[in-house]
């Protein structure tokens, strides 16, 4: 999935206290990461600044049903994600009855010295890639791996500004739950984006985070646990070059499946335009959810005078082409439709 970054605070009164940790509503007395108990966060040097010459360690990345003890957020609430660094276990938690938006953030210091609870209680703490917490100044920040952030770390960022870190370990997120609401696909996405590698996506180039003009990488639902993820691989002036998956929720593990799409090549002199399978598709990709199609627009030059368009459906793991036009001819001259090549 994205790192999460959490906003939050140990009640809605929090900006009318003093700037510290320690005056937050808490079960247990907070302590801010890498910071000595005995003296104030604001005098320790920020881990950051240290030098570090020890090389990271690999991070384990599992679902949150691998956790050994899943009872720390409490009776009425699940765990929505866990990070673990070598001083600090970090339990982010949501509510039964909205599990899928993280509200809690609890740390437990593996000393078994304290640890910090705080809630989010007017925002929503879900930010692009990590959870943040704001308490009184004091900003708290899980990071989950992605292909764009392998190391992600437990970072609080004092109100001067200087912050502190620790490197994650572990990372546990719920993987085989249905998700809803604005971040409905956050989760596939976030699977395919961080085995991207692995599954061969993208191969050639990858630039992800554009997502002008509706393009970008993003995930649709199909069903309660299928989603067709697309994932953009590189974007130039006027389109992008796409790839796409079939992600499903499937017991042992999920399962990804690459998609293909037929394309005809330009021909050459006195012979037909070839049919050619393609992992990749070049263009303006449109989905149609309710018909589960594709339209694919592509331009050969940027004027528009020449291009393509296909239209795919989805039909079982398979992207089936329903229509193809091209005009192969740059010549200056547009044409409303495109001569039909296939059906």
């Amino acid at each position: 999935m994205a790192g999460l970054t959490m906003l939050g605070c140990s009640n809605q009164d929090a900006s009318n206290s003093s700037p510290s940790p320690s005056n937050a509503q808490t079960s247990t007395s907070p302590k801010p990461v890498a910071a000595s108990p005995t003296k104030s966060p604001e005098t320790q040097k920020p881990i950051a600044d240290a030098p570090n010459n020890t090389p990271p360690k690999a991070i384990a990345i599992g679902d949150i049903k691998d956790l050994e003890d899943n009872s720390v957020c409490g009776k009425s609430k699940v765990t929505y994600a866990y990070g673990e660094t070598s001083n600090y276990r970090i339990y982010i938690c949501a509510d039964a009855k909205e599990p899928d938006r993280p509200r809690y953030y609890v740390s437990r210091n593996k000393d078994g010295s304290g640890g910090l609870n705080l809630e989010a209680t007017n925002y929503n703490p879900q930010k692009e890639g990590a959870i943040e917490f704001n308490n009184d100044g004091y900003i708290y920040t899980l990071e989950a791996p992605t292909t764009q952030n392998p190391e992600p770390v437990m970072r609080v960022t004092f109100p001067s500004r200087k912050l502190t870190e620790e490197q994650l370990l572990r990372y546990l997120a719920r993987n085989n739950t249905k998700p809803t609401g604005s971040n409905a696909s956050s989760e596939p996405l976030q699977y395919v984006l961080q085995n991207r590698e692995r599954l061969g996506i993208c191969k050639d180039s990858f630039q992800d985070g554009d997502t002008q003009k509706g393009m970008g990488s993003k995930s649709f639902p199909i069903s309660d646990k299928k989603y067709l993820v697309q994932i953009q691989c590189s974007l130039a002036a006027y389109q992008g070059v796409f790839e796409y998956v079939l992600w499903s929720d499937e017991s042992p593990k999920t399962r990804v499946v690459s998609l293909d799409f037929d394309i005809f090549q330009e021909p050459k002199d006195g012979e037909k335009p070839k049919r050619v399978t393609e992992r990749a598709i070049v263009g303006m990709p449109r989905l149609n959810l309710r018909s589960l199609t594709i339209t694919n627009f592509t331009k050969f030059r940027g004027i528009g005078d020449c291009g393509s368009s296909a239209i795919y459906k989805l039909e079982g793991d398979r992207m089936v082409l329903q229509e193809y036009r091209a005009k192969y001819a740059c010549d200056g001259k547009y044409v409303p439709d495109f001569p039909i090549i296939y059906p």
